[in-house]
């Protein structure tokens, strides 16, 4: 991950989910996106805050 924001193929990969989980999960807002140079990027912050409620549940 870099710190302007990783790919969505790199989130999925990070999480260890495909991406129709992924793209559930930016769809319901339970990660959020930014956009930079035209593309929809994820913050290291909004992965990591993610994973960790993903944690919670399990």
């Amino acid at each position: 991950m870099n710190r302007s924001g990783t790919s969505l193929t790199e989130a999925a990969r990070f999480l260890g989910v495909d991406h129709g989980t992924l793209y559930n999960a930016l769809r319901t807002g339970q990660i959020s996106t930014t956009r930079r140079n035209g593309s929809n990027v994820i913050t290291q912050g909004a992965l990591m805050d993610y994973q960790a409620r993903m944690r919670q549940i399990l």
